[in-house]
């Protein structure tokens, strides 16, 4: 047993840091009396006989490995053994407990108070008390930018064969907010893939070993737009796949850029705008109604109420009153439409519909990395394996190979619609002719009808582009 007088030196010794820290000095009566507020409750009183007279040294109660005095030589000065609650029950004499210790919490580099609520990443945290630690207790949710993917890709880049970014819009976000808001598209497998793929004739060995449409067409292909919180890349590709193919197949003669807000608004029927729609119904409404522009009709990156009325047979129609000046209360835009929209099987159809008839459409499989995709030939990583997944429409505006590891790598170029800022100034590239995320699965597209069109006078044939391609890039 420890002696009264090495009792408390002795406890401060043993104990472990944090509670010897709370430790605290109060003398009984007029002096002071050693307190631990940590150890405080019920000891004295416990004692069938109470508090003893004088000094009686069996008058003790157990407390952690030793024992604490209920006697009343407990009111000398040096009183360092006496239990917690000798004052109070004995003496009724309230021992005023001191301020607690200041808690922080540590995370991220980073000290949070006690009772702190703070944001990290996508998640609340609040500093607080927890089995006897105080940390940093955060809610769980799955982040769309994951630091431990992010750090293994940007360390093993080589490995991968692309590299990784952390972006600022996506940082702070939900993954299931990017899957519902940054992808976009209802995919119906089973009932989609029974569309019977166009059987084109060509000589495999005549295609290009590099091609980008871009780098041939110049403006009349389409920047990336960003389509923000809302799930429209439906209606994005859809509509710049189409902007793209009136450019090319009238020889240069139509410029117009197209407006992807027009179908986003006016194409909801059995579509869910900002939450998702399906391709073929996106291309079918094309074919009966039409687009007006996009200086017509801007994108708003939001769903609204459709401004355009939907008729079937009118060649024209007028632009929204928001976006027509003070003086100009009749301004109209003619009405672009397409073909039957047609699907596109095997690598090699995909790269022959390409070079003859522009950019075609294609539906991916989107895992948890690709949000974090910087540059270089995308694969899959498998880094997020059990995570749920989403499908995306893409633009694919070419291809080409580079040498990786000592082995060529083929890959297709597409575009996004996430804006400039994210990837390859908004373009990707993906491997090509394996299938990566089920991009040649499901590639789509449809002949822009100029027949509305006067196209008469452009000095290049679209029979010459087809065997030589255009002369130049200017317009």
């Amino acid at each position: 047993m420890w002696t009264r007088w090495t009792f408390l030196f002795e406890y401060k010794m043993t104990t472990t840091p944090a509670v010897a820290a709370m430790m605290v000095v109060a003398l009984g009566c007029a002096a002071a009396f050693e307190y631990a507020p940590d150890l405080a409750g019920q000891y004295c009183s416990t004692r069938p006989r109470g508090c003893c007279k004088g000094r009686q040294d069996d008058c003790t109660v157990p407390i952690l490995d030793t024992l604490c005095y209920c006697d009343d030589f407990c009111n000398h000065t040096r009183s360092e053994d006496c239990c917690p609650d000798f004052l109070p029950f004995c003496k009724h004499i309230n021992v005023p407990l001191p301020p607690a210790p200041i808690k922080n919490c540590y995370a991220n580099g980073q000290t949070y108070k006690y009772g702190e609520t703070v944001k990290i990443n996508c998640n609340e945290c609040r500093c607080q008390e927890s089995n006897g630690k105080t940390q940093m207790m955060c809610s769980s949710n799955e982040c769309l930018v994951d630091t431990y993917i992010l750090d293994t890709l940007r360390h093993q880049a080589n490995r991968f064969g692309w590299s990784a970014g952390n972006y600022s819009e996506f940082w702070g976000r939900r993954y299931d907010e990017g899957l519902q808001l940054r992808l976009g598209t209802l995919h119906s497998k089973r009932k989609i893939l029974q569309m019977k793929p166009l059987k084109a004739a060509f000589q495999r060995g005549k295609l290009r070993r590099s091609y980008d449409a871009r780098e041939v067409w110049g403006n009349y292909i389409s920047s990336p737009i960003d389509q923000g919180w809302c799930g429209a890349s439906w209606a994005i590709t859809t509509v710049q796949v189409t902007t793209d193919r009136f450019g090319i197949m009238s020889k240069r003669a139509i410029s117009d850029v197209l407006s992807p807000q027009h179908l986003l608004s006016c194409n909801n029927l059995n579509q869910q705008g900002c939450q998702g729609g399906h391709l073929t119904r996106a291309w079918n409404w094309i074919r009966k109604f039409g687009l007006i522009t996009e200086e017509c009709y801007p994108w708003q990156g939001r769903m609204s109420t459709c401004a355009v009325p939907k008729k079937k047979k009118e060649t024209m129609a007028q632009c929204p009153s928001r976006v027509r000046s003070n003086n100009d209360r009749t301004t109209k835009t003619r009405l672009h439409r397409v073909g039957p929209v047609y699907r596109v099987a095997t690598e090699e159809g995909i790269m022959h519909e390409i070079l003859t008839s522009g950019p075609v459409q294609a539906v991916m499989k989107v895992s948890r990395d690709f949000f974090m995709y910087k540059s270089g030939v995308y694969k899959c990583s498998n880094l997020a394996s059990g995570s749920r997944t989403g499908y995306h429409s893409v633009r694919i505006v070419g291809w080409g190979e580079e040498y990786q590891g000592g082995k060529i790598v083929k890959y297709w170029i597409a575009s996004n619609s996430w804006g400039s800022w994210w990837g390859e100034n908004g373009y990707f590239r993906i491997l090509k002719g394996v299938d990566e995320c089920e991009i040649e699965d499901f590639v789509i597209a449809a002949w822009a009808d100029i027949d509305d069109f006067d196209v008469t006078g452009n000095p290049l044939g679209y029979d010459v582009f087809l065997l030589n391609g255009p002369k130049s890039n200017s317009v």
